[in-house]
């Protein structure tokens, strides 16, 4: 059992991972609408990955005996005039559901709720690697540079890391 206000987070933590569903999910239609068949592989892998995330906090949430509450989500707006510009919107997603992250076990190590603080352990470390990746992708579209080819090269390498 958890306090109502830690079950609440957990249900905020819920929903953030959905938001981030239909992010990577926007952000994968922007990439096919720009005809970037590797990026949007890379993207809706990362999207089917979100929403395993949402289903971790279900699960957890009703083991608990919690109550579960999911919200409406409006659809995301992906404005980005190229794949750099999309994976920094990505990497601010990805720094958000961090900073909730951080706020929940907080709140868990505050109450002593040692299981959740457990559970959220996990997604802690997996955060780190979702902004390592970030980091790493924007890395590569520097490397690449800016040139005739460059789209293509991007796509290529993001086509890559899906596989």
């Amino acid at each position: 059992m958890v306090s109502e206000k830690l079950e609440a987070k957990l249900n905020e933590l819920l929903n953030g991972e959905m938001e981030a569903h239909h992010v990577y999910t926007q952000a994968a239609a922007w990439a096919s609408a720009h005809k970037f068949e590797g990026v949007t592989k890379f993207l809706l892998g990362h999207a089917k990955e979100e929403m395993g995330h949402m289903l971790k906090f279900f699960e957890f949430l009703d083991d608990l005996g919690a109550q579960i509450a999911l919200h409406g989500h409006q659809r995301p707006v992906i404005s980005a005039g190229n794949v750099r510009e999309l994976f920094l919107r990505i990497q601010e997603e990805e720094r958000k559901v961090t900073a909730h992250i951080v706020e929940a076990i907080t709140l868990a190590r505050a109450e002593n709720s040692f299981e959740t603080d457990s559970f959220l352990e996990w997604f802690s470390r997996e955060q780190h690697e979702e902004e390592k990746l970030c980091r790493k992708i924007l890395d590569r579209i520097d490397l690449i540079g800016e040139g005739p080819h460059t789209a293509y090269f991007i796509d290529k390498e993001l086509g890559s890391l899906a596989a």
